[in-house]
């Protein structure tokens, strides 16, 4: 029994097939996080952006003027354009991961 037990010690058969199991399964953790990270910078970031080009102000005007010369008037009219960055902006919809999703916000009581 005692040899058994010594042998059985002594048995390192398959220690590397574990070693390397626990490798792998600890880099695809890491990796699979590490994506998921990615992902929501990324989102974020694309969010940021089209906020931004929603909010670009593309308003404008010019004033009429006159140019008078000897023998000559030229009359140039005025024209505005204003752009309505409000309504472009209360259709956006921001993408943002910290916020409760729809149906898991906190528990109401009836009572």
């Amino acid at each position: 029994m005692t040899q058994l037990l010594k042998a059985a010690w002594r048995e390192d058969d398959g220690v590397l097939s574990f070693e390397w199991v626990l490798l792998v399964t600890l880099l695809t953790i890491g990796i699979v996080s590490g994506l998921a990270a990615a992902r929501d910078a990324i989102i974020d970031e694309l969010s940021d952006v089209a906020e931004a080009a929603i909010s670009i102000d593309q308003s404008y005007s010019l004033d009429a003027f006159v140019l008078m010369g000897g023998n000559f008037t030229i009359t140039v009219f005025g024209s505005d354009f204003t752009d309505d960055t409000a309504a472009d902006l209360a259709a956006f919809e921001d993408c943002d991961r910290t916020s409760t999703p729809l149906g898991q916000g906190p528990e109401i009581d009836m009572n």
